[in-house]
């Protein structure tokens, strides 16, 4: 009996029998989707009490990093900048073509890292397909070259910046032209689609690292759910962001962007324009019939506005932003238990689908 590749063929079989009985085809058995946790990790996450698998955490700052960055360069450092150890995979017998990287979680002392490199991340959180989203110049490919060959920041750039207050503003501002953007885009359009999925998991995954830190919530949910969202099959177009080009600079802003006066009710609105976004995203999975897709979507919209109240506490915000006036820090902290009523009233109307650090 030849058993080669036998979990290949059998995944193959399963697929097989998935579409001829109208079930729901398992999450990757195509080619798609983000790579399932082995044995060993799930073992290793509940004898180490932690959080999440670190690949987990590992894939949510890469994919921060990369939806944040404009180049390459930017990329690495805020890569570094959020804690992860990173190391560049250099091309055959030469330093100056990086052709992939890999990752790890800092460890104890004694303990040696984990890597991971991009594709065992997810499949595009590869190095070649991040660079179709960013600034590709030979002077954008020296310097990044420059920032992968050394372990501390050769030029630091925007990731050093501290945004300003009104940034939140034109966050909100971009995010909703975004969605109208969205609306007028047909459901087949699958690089649109993904793209979109793609942006959006960046802004929610920075949201998460900051507001949600350590303790994965909500937020980290959202980024993970758009995430396998925005995954393609082979041989389907790859994601593109021109329909949500106001995107870029969202991420930026959310990750660094201080808090001011007016900062509590543009991060309310900024939430409602991101939860219509995904919205539309799972409105667009459930016309092509995806509906356990537009499901977990539809779910982790629910548990995120249900719950993100919790992380508005007056502790958590202060620890965000230590120079932060208490006045304005309670009325962040009361601005967040309003948000599932707004999010409530949003839903109710049955919507569907410069200046600082934003590019």
């Amino acid at each position: 009996m030849n058993i080669w590749q036998d979990r290949k063929t059998l995944s193959e079989i399963c697929a097989e029998i998935e579409h001829t009985y109208g079930l729901t085809v398992v999450e990757g058995r195509e080619g798609r989707g983000i790579p399932g946790l082995s044995r060993a990790e799930l073992e290793r996450t509940a004898r180490e009490h932690l959080p999440e698998a670190p690949r987990v955490t590992l894939a949510r700052l890469v994919r921060e990093a990369s939806v944040a960055s404009k180049d390459e360069a930017e990329f690495v450092r805020r890569l570094r900048g959020s804690g992860a150890l990173v190391r560049p995979r250099f091309e055959t017998g030469g330093q100056r073509a990086v052709v992939g990287y890999s990752v790890a979680l800092r460890t104890r002392a004694g303990d040696t890292p984990i890597w991971f490199g991009g594709g065992k991340l997810a499949k595009d959180l590869t190095l070649p397909h991040l660079r179709q989203f960013w600034e590709v110049s030979n002077n954008d490919q020296r310097a990044a070259v420059a920032e992968w060959s050394t372990a501390k920041s050769v030029a630091p750039g925007r990731e050093a910046l501290r945004g300003h207050p009104d940034d939140w503003r034109r966050a909100v501002a971009s995010v909703e032209r975004s969605v109208e953007r969205l609306r007028a885009v047909p459901v087949s359009d699958l690089a649109a689609w993904r793209g979109a999925a793609r942006e959006a998991a960046g802004v929610f995954a920075a949201w998460s690292r900051r507001l949600e830190g350590n303790s994965p919530g909500p937020l980290a949910a959202t980024a993970d759910a758009l995430a396998r969202s925005a995954q393609s099959r082979p041989g389907e177009p790859s994601p593109e962001r021109e329909v949500v080009r106001d995107f870029r600079g969202v991420a930026a802003i959310v990750a660094q962007s201080q808090l001011g006066r007016d900062s509590p009710i543009a991060w309310a609105a900024l939430i409602d324009q991101m939860g219509r976004t995904l919205r539309a995203i799972a409105d667009a999975h459930a016309a092509r019939g995806e509906l356990n897709t537009a499901k977990v979507l539809v779910d982790t919209l629910s548990a995120e506005i249900a719950t993100l109240h919790d992380r508005f506490e007056t502790n958590s915000i202060q620890e965000l932003v230590p120079g932060e006036r208490t006045h304005e820090v309670r009325s962040l902290a009361a601005t967040g238990r309003d948000l599932p009523h707004q999010a409530k009233h949003h839903r109710g109307r049955g919507q569907t689908p410069g200046r600082g650090i934003g590019r």
